[in-house]
């Protein structure tokens, strides 16, 4: 609980910081599977472009994670959505999916917000 009302970053700040990190991780797969592609049919038998891919996939890879456990209290995530987050890193794109989602409930709850607020204005008005 203390962690989590440690917040470093402004919501905005660390939603760019984790969309940075999002697309980086996507990145990374990419690289990887070119290096796969490439092993296979342009270089057989090579694998430096595999290895190459693999190492700054696994370093875009370990920033994604830092990224959702260092911002998730600054984003107000949960514990559940945090670990969804961390999750949807294994699959090849799934951090550009969980972006995504996160982006779309990020603005729904903005929107919300606003709505609140000129409502609570008319009122006191």
């Amino acid at each position: 609980e203390k962690y989590e009302r440690f917040r470093p970053f402004t919501e905005a700040e660390a939603w760019g910081i984790f969309r940075l990190a999002a697309i980086a991780e996507a990145v990374g797969w990419t690289m990887l599977i070119s290096g796969i592609l490439i092993s296979k049919y342009l270089t057989p038998g090579n694998n430096v472009a595999v290895q190459l891919a693999g190492h700054t996939h696994g370093i875009f890879f370990l920033i994604y994670i830092a990224a959702v456990v260092v911002l998730y209290p600054s984003q107000g995530w949960s514990r559940k959505r945090t670990v969804i987050a961390g999750l949807a890193s294994v699959p090849p794109y799934g951090s550009l999916m969980f972006e995504q989602w996160a982006s779309h409930k990020r603005k729904r709850a903005s929107l919300h917000r606003r709505i609140s607020l000129i409502a609570y204005n008319s009122l006191i008005n």
